[in-house]
Formats: C-alpha cells, structure tokens, sequence
C-alpha cells in the first residue's frame, strides 16, 4: 500500500523499527530496517479500517506500558498495540459513534486526545484507568489536536484552531482561536525560534502554505475569531 505516515517505534542508531499506515485498508506494516540496507524487513499486521497518524505513547490502561495508538477512521475507534510487541493483535481502548480522525497523547502521558469529526464533541481516554471523557467541541468537532499540557489541547477544524482548557472531569474551561491560512490536518509543537516557549506548525491540507503561530499561544490566541 502507499504509506499515509510513517512513525519511527524504535530506533538504536543502526537499526530501526518503523511503523507505515495506510489511507485506507486495515493493514499496517512494521519495517525492521537495517542502517546502509536497501530493503527492510516487513511484517503485515490487521488493524481497523483507515488507521490513521498513530503516536507513541508512554503507558495505557491495567499497567500497560509504552506503545503506540492509533485512531481508526472508518472503524470510529481507539486501539493500542504494546512496544513489548509492536507485530501484536492491537488492544481496543474506546469505540466512538463518529469519525475518529486522530488521536494524541498530552505531555505527562496522563490522557490520549482523539479527534473526532462530525458533531460538537471530541474525547480524551485516561490512559491509567481507561476511563473515557466526552469533551464538548466547536461546531463540527476537529480533525487534529496537539496537547499543550495534560489539560489545555489545540484542536484544528474546517478554517480554523481552538484552544481549551479542561478541569478534572473533562468540562470546558475557556475556548481561545486561531485563524490559520488552510484546512489544519496536522499541528506539530515546536519551539522554532529557541525562546523556550513552544510554537505550533500547521500544516494544512488545501491552499498553498503552512502557517507559524509563535508562543506562548494561549496568551496569543483570541476571544473569539
């Protein structure tokens, strides 16, 4: 299949593991490469159907330990599959009645921020008790987010980013926006300029560019847009 990303697992300084994941299908493929070789060595695994942007991950649920998660676009689902055995049957951890765009860990590990698209609500899974939080959204959901802190997470949707802060049970704090130039299908957090303050890189998936906002984005972000 044509690989929609790729996410190094695992990596020694010669030796690597890599993960490839389809735009659609249920097979993903984990590539053992050597450094200077020109083939890896490629296991099939079955997923779910369009498993899409998986991110590592430092623990899950009943004392799991690091891995990797992955949203699952048609099958509206969360799953998890062990670093102990990346080639392993993936563990489901939440299943959702819309379309799960993609998922990311906050900065402790402490939860895993889903996208999901297509009604007011996204969600969060507490990776210690496997407790799922419905959160609600703007408008139509999202289909990225990155997490500033265990409680305050960007979410990108059609022409547009919002900040939110949660309190312990998942309520919705404060909303803050951003107006970035496209349709935001990937936010990276990245401390671009070297001031100690992270930055976020949007890269949109219609128009021409990529856009910068520079830190720190929660004091930058507007009221409303």
């Amino acid at each position: 299949f044509a690989p929609r990303d790729v996410v190094v697992l695992a990596n020694d300084g010669n030796n690597a593991t890599l993960l490839a994941t389809p735009y659609s299908g249920k097979h993903v493929a984990v590539v053992q490469w050597q450094l200077g070789s020109k083939e890896g060595q490629v296991t099939p695994v079955n997923w779910c159907e369009a498993p899409w942007h998986p991110a590592l991950v430092k623990r899950a649920p009943k004392g799991a330990g690091a891995g990797v998660v992955t949203s699952c676009l048609d099958d509206k689902k969360l799953l998890y599959v062990s670093a102990k055995d990346w080639t392993a049957t993936p563990t489901e951890l939440a299943r959702f009645d819309r379309v799960a765009r993609q998922a990311r860990p906050s900065t402790s590990g402490k939860w895993v921020y889903v996208a999901l698209e297509i009604g007011p609500q996204n969600a969060r899974v507490d990776m210690d008790t496997g407790e799922v939080q419905h959160l609600d959204a703007e408008r139509a959901g999202a289909v990225s987010v990155a997490a500033l802190s265990d409680d305050m997470v960007i979410w990108g949707e059609a022409n547009s980013v919002y900040l939110q802060r949660f309190d312990a049970a998942g309520k919705v704090l404060e909303t803050r926006w951003l107006r970035p130039s496209g349709f935001p299908t990937e936010l990276q957090l990245i401390d671009l300029d070297g001031d100690g303050e992270r930055d976020l890189l949007i890269l949109n998936s219609s128009g021409q560019l990529a856009d910068v906002f520079y830190g720190p984005l929660w004091d930058r972000a507007l009221n409303k847009l």
